[in-house]
C-alpha cells in the first residue's frame, strides 16, 4: 500500500479512480437487498443483547448499530464488499456484560470505546494479519461454540419462558428445566414455523429474504389468532413488550461515569476488540477468496475501530463485519464499499417509516432468526473432520471448545493459542524453504520443511490468487519434502486451490504421501 502513511486509506477512495457509472445500479440494487436481509438480523440481535433489567430498547439499538457501523466499517474500512453492524457473535459476550452490576450500559459502552482504541492501534501499528496465526482448529471451535451458545440463548423466546434468566450457558439451561412450566406452545409453534420458512427458503435460494418472509407470514398468522380469540398477550410481541418503538438514536450519557471500575472495563474492552477484529478480518479473508481481490487488514481495523467508538456513542452495540451478509452483498453483485454504504442508508429509511409496523412481530420469529444463524454457525461435518485430522487438531478443539464452553469465548481462544504453541514446540527448530521456479506460463513452488500455522503465510505469498501473475495458467505446489501439515495450512491451501480453478488457472498437488493427501482433501 505505499510507504508512510499511505496504507491508511480506506479502499472506497483507492477503488473510486476507476469506478464506472455502471457500476451504481449494481451497489444500490445490492445495499437494498442486504439492507432487507439485516434489518431482521439487527433487531434480533439487539432484542437478544438486552437483559430484562436493562431499560435501552433492544428493537432502537439493533437498528441504531446496523446504521451507524454499517455506514463507517464500508466507508472507512479496508475491504470492498464488507457489510458491517451487530453480530450474533457479540449476542452472548454483551448480555453478560450488561447483566454484571459492575459493568451495565454505560461499562458496556466505555469498554467498546476502549474496544475501538485497541482496534486503531492494531490499524496504525500494522497488526492486521495477526488473523493469519490464528488456527483453523481454534477458528472451528470458537464458531461451533458460538453457534451453540446462540442457540440456547433463544429457547427462552422460542419456547414463551417469560420468566427464565441467566447470562452464561448453563445457568440458562438450568433456568429453562426451572420454568418449563411457562412453556407455550402456540409461541413455540409459530417460532418453529418461522424457523422451517428460514431454512427451507434459504436452501432454495440464499438471495430470498428469507427472514423478512418469515416475519410476514407468522406475524400475520399471530393477528389472526388474536382475532379470533380476541386475546392479544397470547404470544408476546415487540409491541407487547417494548411498547410504542421511536425512530430515535441515543447518544452516550456520561452521568455515572465517575463511579466505574475501569479494572473491571479492561478485559471486557480487550475480548469486544478481539472478537471485533477476529470477525471482520475472518469476513474479509472470505470476501478475497469470493472476489479474486485483495484486502487491506491494517485498514480494515482502524475503520472497524472509528464504526465501534461513534456506535455505542450513538446509542449502539459492539460490531463487526458480518461474513453472512457481506457474502450476501457479493452474491448481490456489489461492486464497491458503496454498497454497503446505500446498505446503512436504506436501513435508516426503514428505521424512519416502519417502527408503526414492527411492534406486531412476535419475539418468537426473531429468535427463529437467530436459531437459523446459528444452525449454520454449527458446521459439524467440518468440526467432525477436524477431530480426525490429527490428534494435534483435536487436543486443539476440545480444549477450546471446553474454555468457550465453561469460561468465555475470549479464554477459548487464548487457552487454544496456548495448546496450539506447546503442541508445535518441535517444529520450531525445523526450518522451512519455498522455492518458485517459473517457465513461461508455468509456475511450480518446492517445499521443503513442516508446513503449519506459524509459517504457512511463506507459501501463501506465493500461490494466493492476488500474487500470482496474470499470465500463470498452471501451478504445480511440490510437498514431496514437505515434513508436516496440519489442518490450518491445508485449509489455506486447499481455499488457494479453490479460487485458482474456480478461474481458469489449473492447480496442482504433487509429492503427497497417502496420508497427508487425505488430510489436505478434508478441507477441499
Amino acid at each position: 500500500m505505499g510507504g508512510g502513511w499511505d496504507f491508511m486509506k480506506p479502499d472506497i477512495f483507492i477503488f473510486f479512480k476507476d469506478y464506472k457509472k455502471k457500476y451504481i445500479g449494481n451497489d444500490i440494487m445490492a445495499g437494498l437487498l442486504v439492507a432487507i436481509i439485516a434489518l431482521p438480523l439487527s433487531i434480533a440481535v439487539g432484542i437478544q443483547s438486552m437483559p430484562e433489567h436493562i431499560s435501552t430498547n433492544g428493537v432502537q439499538i439493533g437498528i441504531i448499530t446496523a446504521i451507524v457501523a454499517g455506514f463507517l466499517i464500508s466507508f472507512l474500512g479496508g475491504g470492498r464488499f464488507q457489510i458491517g453492524g451487530p453480530t450474533p457473535v457479540f449476542v452472548a459476550i454483551v448480555f453478560g456484560y450488561l447483566s454484571d452490576p459492575a459493568i451495565g450500559l454505560l461499562g458496556l459502552q466505555v469498554a467498546t470505546i476502549f474496544a475501538g482504541i485497541w482496534m486503531i492501534i492494531l490499524g496504525i501499528t500494522r497488526t492486521g494479519k495477526i488473523i493469519n496465526y490464528i488456527p483453523h482448529s481454534i477458528v472451528v471451535g470458537f464458531t461451533t461454540c458460538v453457534g451453540i451458545t446462540i442457540f440456547v440463548g433463544q429457547l427462552k423466546d422460542l419456547f414463551g419462558l417469560d420468566s427464565a434468566s441467566g447470562a452464561e450457558l448453563i445457568p440458562k439451561l438450568i433456568s429453562y428445566g426451572q420454568n418449563i412450566r411457562e412453556f407455550n406452545y402456540v409461541t413455540f409453534l409459530i417460532g418453529i414455523f418461522a424457523l422451517i420458512i428460514i431454512l427451507v427458503l434459504n436452501k432454495i435460494n440464499r438471495k430470498i429474504p428469507a427472514a423478512i418472509i418469515a416475519i410476514i407470514v407468522c406475524t400475520g398468522i399471530n393477528l389472526i389468532i388474536e382475532k379470533t380469540t380476541g386475546n392479544q398477550e397470547i404470544v408476546q410481541t415487540i409491541g407487547s413488550k417494548y411498547g410504542t418503538i421511536k425512530a430515535e438514536f441515543y447518544p452516550i450519557s456520561f452521568a455515572g461515569f465517575g463511579e466505574l471500575n475501569f479494572g473491571k472495563l479492561i478485559v471486557p474492552s480487550l475480548v469486544i476488540a478481539m472478537l471485533g477484529a477476529m470477525e471482520s478480518l475472518l469476513s474479509a479473508t472470505v470476501a478475497d477468496s469470493m472476489t479474486r481481490t485483495k484486502h487491506n487488514p491494517n485498514q480494515e481495523l482502524l475503520g472497524q475501530g472509528v464504526a465501534n467508538i461513534a456506535s455505542v456513542c450513538l446509542g449502539g452495540l459492539p460490531a463487526t463485519a458480518a461474513l453472512a451478509r457481506t457474502s450476501a452483498n457479493i452474491n448481490a453483485g456489489a461492486k464497491s464499499s458503496i454498497s454497503g454504504m446505500i446498505h446503512a442508508l436504506f436501513i435508516l429509511i426503514l428505521y424512519l417509516t416502519l417502527m408503526d409496523v414492527i411492534k406486531f412481530i412476535p419475539l418468537t420469529v426473531f429468535a427463529a432468526i437467530l436459531i437459523s444463524v446459528a444452525i449454520r454457525m454449527c458446521n459439524f461435518p467440518l468440526f467432525f473432520k477436524v477431530l480426525k485430522y490429527s490428534y494435534k487438531e483435536a487436543i486443539i478443539l476440545l480444549a477450546t471448545c471446553a474454555l468457550t464452553i465453561y469460561k468465555d469465548l475470549v479464554w477459548g481462544v487464548l487457552g487454544g493459542m496456548v495448546v496450539v504453541a506447546l503442541l508445535n514446540i518441535p517444529n520450531y527448530k525445523l526450518k522451512l524453504n519455498v522455492n518458485k521456479e517459473v517457465d513461461h506460463d508455468k509456475m511450480v513452488v518446492k517445499v521443503s520443511g513442516p508446513l503449519y500455522v506459524f509459517n504457512i503465510d511463506k507459501l501463501i505469498k506465493y500461490i494466493s490468487p492476488s500474487s500470482v501473475m496474470p499470465h500463470i495458467k498452471q501451478i504445480t505446489i511440490d510437498l514431496s519434502e514437505a515434513k508436516e501439515l496440519d489442518a490450518t495450512a491445508s485449509d489455506r491451501i486447499a481455499k488457494c486451490r479453490h479460487a485458482h480453478t474456480s478461474g481458469a488457472v489449473e492447480f496442482e498437488i504433487q509429492g503427497l504421501s497417502e496420508n497427508m493427501q487425505k488430510k489436505i482433501s478434508t478441507f477441499g
